[in-house]
């Protein structure tokens, strides 16, 4: 089913808890509509740490580019919500001027809540 008058700049955004199919969903969604994954888990935008955040494979990927995914060093001061909000807006601008859908995965929701309702901080 389509929209009949779809939103001029569309986003899609894919919440839940650990290991309920997220990433799988958001690959087959980027590959049937042209699409781009930006990661929204507070833990997986930290390079080093694969396996304790079950982080998606670059197999699982296949090919769709992430992006926030293994983006900050462990060395650098800790994220907050302001600059995850800062780098996902900048690259959600990136995707659309390509010409393609940006589709936000993740499970840290005060950082989706923040992207999404201006008044969250």
């Amino acid at each position: 089913m389509t929209a009949r008058h779809p939103p001029s700049d569309p986003l899609v955004v894919i919440l839940g808890s650990t290991g309920t199919g997220k990433s799988e969903l958001a690959v087959e969604l980027a590959t049937r509509f042209n699409g781009e994954i930006i990661n929204a888990d507070a833990m997986q935008m930290y390079k080093g740490l694969p396996i304790i955040t079950n982080k998606i494979s670059p197999e699982e990927r296949r090919g769709v580019p992430h992006h926030l995914l293994d983006h900050v060093s462990l060395d650098q001061p800790t994220w907050i919500v302001e600059d995850f909000k800062r780098e996902a807006n900048r690259v959600i601008c990136d995707i659309r001027r390509r010409g393609n859908l940006p589709i936000v995965v993740g499970g840290t929701h005060y950082y989706t809540n923040a992207l999404l309702f201006e008044d969250t901080l």
